[in-house]
């Protein structure tokens, strides 16, 4: 082989080592992209995101509003408020927070229309949350109401104000104190009256006890209604604060009619 023969086998080699290398170097990449983008990583990274405001202090302003803007403020004693008014974001962000709950959820509504949130609280239930429901009796089967669509599931309880004057909150309150109490009170009866519970306690013991949520509340002006997230200028003021908790918690047991003996003698 002459010299000239050997430098053309040379570069073909050559050519042939780096073209294999570079398409190895592409296969990784969009393997790894893939990767990264797979529906169940997608799912972890809002289920971190969920768990951080499980367990974080929230002091949180939603705004709708025509204008895009996002700011943070500082309230004392050294707390952060973020103020959010993109409609799209904001109307995430408020699914985010009902999607949040891992125990209870305390909702006082005068509407509820929202066929995406309605969903959301048909998830819940299906995720053993112990989901409550107070709305107006008048707007209860108002066309696009989704409280009888709400009330097909027997792990959705719904109950229609009978006060007699309006009912016009608009709150909810997701893993609050005395609702998780009430819930572990109706686990306890259910488990006295199950006989096969009693053969399942060692395994009880043996769970390894999840860390416990804070409660907090969503109030403001907004009703969950479509309409009012997408057109109107609505707010809605999200905190963990103990005290604001517990008097949202003491608003909803004052309209909700407990009708179980047994868990009344217990509260």
């Amino acid at each position: 082989m002459d010299w000239k023969s050997a430098k053309i086998l040379l570069a073909s080699t050559a050519t042939v080592v780096v073209a294999s290398q570079v398409v190895k170097k592409l296969c990784n990449y969009y393997s790894n992209s893939r990767k990264n983008t797979r529906p169940e990583d997608a799912s972890d990274d809002v289920n971190n995101d969920v768990l951080n405001i499980r367990n974080r202090e929230i002091n949180d302003v939603i705004l709708f509003s025509d204008d895009v803007v996002r700011h943070t403020i500082r309230v004392p004693p050294n707390k952060d408020v973020t103020i959010c008014e993109s409609r799209e974001l904001n109307c995430f962000k408020l699914i985010k927070y009902i999607k949040s709950a891992r125990e209870t959820l305390d909702v006082c509504m005068y509407l509820i229309t929202s066929s995406e949130i309605a969903e959301q609280i048909i998830r819940l239930g299906q995720r053993h949350v112990l989901v409550r429901i107070v709305v107006d009796s008048d707007m209860s089967n108002t066309p696009p109401s989704q409280i009888n669509k709400l009330k097909e599931y027997s792990f959705i309880q719904v109950q229609t104000s009978k006060k007699s004057i309006l009912m016009h909150h608009k709150f909810c309150i997701i893993d609050g104190p005395k609702a998780i109490k009430r819930k572990n009170v109706l686990k306890a009866c259910a488990e006295k009256l199950n006989i096969h519970a009693q053969f399942a306690k060692y395994n009880v013991k043996s769970q390894i006890k999840a860390k416990p949520c804070k409660g907090f509340v969503m109030s403001g002006s907004l009703n969950w209604s479509t309409q009012a997230m997408v057109s109107n200028h609505e707010s809605v003021i999200v905190t963990s604060h103990t005290n604001i908790v517990n008097k949202f918690e003491k608003e909803f047991e004052s309209l909700w009619i407990e009708d179980e003996p047994a868990l009344l003698a217990a509260l």
